[in-house]
């Protein structure tokens, strides 16, 4: 079984949460492949962590005690992507990215970052929920069979269905493997 883990996971293992302790046992006992989505949150940017910075997150990876996992490009979004770890995207990658988008955030405000530093707070928020869309795509455009993630707007009654219906598989929370 493939599992994509998402970036709040990865942070998880790197504090040593509670929560991630069956996920390490899955992936040391080789139940499950893990896979690893090459973009970096914000959380990541508090760290050092930008595009240019590729060095840093593999830093990361081997402070979560992951870096053996094997790594999903995503597509290439100039300033939030690592250059040489991204693909470059056709028409059908982009309107799956915008259904992901859709679901997940269809109903919140727009976020705008015109004139924004990478900084601030709605910097921060943006580049989650592109991280939020990417990562899921990658789950998707991989065909991994398992979505690993503690964040709840995932989880929500009124997206699990879509994301379902999209050929997501399963999305788990890290102590329910």
């Amino acid at each position: 079984m493939k599992l994509t883990l998402d970036h709040n996971v990865i942070i998880d293992l790197v504090k040593g949460s509670a929560n991630v302790a069956r996920l390490r046992e899955v992936l040391a006992n080789g139940q499950c492949q893990g896979y690893v989505v090459e973009i970096g949150a914000s959380e990541m940017r508090q760290r050092g962590i930008r595009p240019d910075r590729y060095d840093l997150f593999e830093d990361l990876l081997e402070e979560a005690d992951i870096r053996s996992l094997p790594r999903l490009a995503p597509m290439m979004i100039l300033d939030v992507t690592f250059w040489d770890h991204s693909l470059w995207s056709d028409d059908v990658m982009l309107n799956r990215a915008t259904e992901i988008e859709q679901i997940l955030f269809g109903e919140s405000p727009r976020i705008d970052i015109t004139g924004e530093p990478d900084t601030s707070p709605n910097f921060a928020a943006w580049l989650n929920r592109i991280c939020d869309v990417h990562t899921m795509w990658c789950h998707l455009h991989y065909a991994n069979d398992v979505f690993v993630t503690s964040d709840r707007n995932f989880h929500k009654a009124t997206k699990l269905p879509r994301l379902q219906t999209m050929g997501v598989g399963r999305i788990c929370r890290p102590e329910e493997l």
